[in-house]
């Protein structure tokens, strides 16, 4: 801590550190100082590394805290777009940044506004995805996964947001599309994706849209029958029809049947 010479030589020099904390400056309210205070506090808020430690939603108060203090709507888009960033690098960040985004959609002050920046990022994505497809297999199947989690946490008071069920039917659908250019590389990725997201969101689709799922267990049907399928896809595919037959659930049995099968299909593939 300064010694009170040292202070004191400040507040000769007019370096203004006799301003007590607490209050204002000359021709300044207190109501100025106390954003001013916010702006220096945000300008130290390192946003990135804050969603690089987060491990859970509810670790999401320096984040409200983040958007309420000033010029919310310029944080909610920096925010949407960090987090949206985040899991077109890492997929497997896609539940856990669903699960935030829920958080801050709940939000009093500002959660209405997050979830309209947020659906409109997702939608502007979506409507891209034939031109991220293209670029990069693991950014389209991340987007996948993004928006399957979102329409797996997101809510309206307790309610699902049943315009999402729209859009997770088509993009899963497109990814079971076959031969399109003979990689069995990208179709193994393509029914990972599918996979471990029809697992997460294939009993809540059907809740929201039981006629979108019935189309999504026709295409695994026909995946499941086309000549060019892999023994791996239709190892996975045959296991989620037995899932979706069982009610959503699947014995230990039959899943490690599938499991010891698989195995044996790597095996022979390697």
């Amino acid at each position: 801590m300064a010694s009170v010479t040292t202070r004191g030589r400040g507040i000769g020099r007019g370096r203004g550190f006799g301003v007590p904390k607490g209050l204002a400056r000359p021709g300044e309210t207190a109501d100025q100082q106390k954003i001013s205070s916010n702006e220096k506090a945000a300008d130290q808020f390192d946003l990135k590394k804050v969603l690089s430690d987060v491990k859970d939603e509810t670790q999401v108060e320096k984040i409200s805290q983040y958007i309420s203090d000033t010029n919310s709507s310029t944080r909610i888009k920096e925010v949407v777009d960090r987090l949206t960033q985040r899991t077109i690098i890492d997929s497997d960040f896609a539940p856990l940044a669903a699960k935030v985004a829920n958080k801050l959609c709940s939000d009093e002050s500002f959660g209405n506004a997050f979830r309209a920046d947020l659906l409109k990022s997702t939608q502007e994505n979506y409507k891209k995805r034939d031109s991220i497809r293209e670029e990069s297999a693991s950014e389209w199947n991340a987007l996948v996964c993004l928006i399957c989690e979102l329409f797996n946490h997101l809510r309206a008071g307790e309610t699902p947001l049943k315009p999402l069920a729209g859009a997770v039917h088509q993009i899963m659908s497109e990814l079971l599309r076959q031969g399109e250019d003979g990689k069995i590389e990208r179709e193994d990725e393509n029914v990972d994706c599918f996979y471990m997201n029809f697992r997460t969101v294939g009993k809540l689709l059907e809740s929201v849209n039981q006629e979108k799922a019935d189309e999504l267990v026709g295409k695994i049907r026909d995946t499941i029958l086309a000549d060019n399928t892999t023994a791996k896809t239709r190892c996975l595919l045959m296991e989620l029809l037995e899932l979706r037959a069982g009610q959503w659930n699947i014995s230990k049995d039959v899943e490690r049947y599938y499991s010891d099968l698989l195995t044996d299909i790597m095996a022979k593939e390697s």
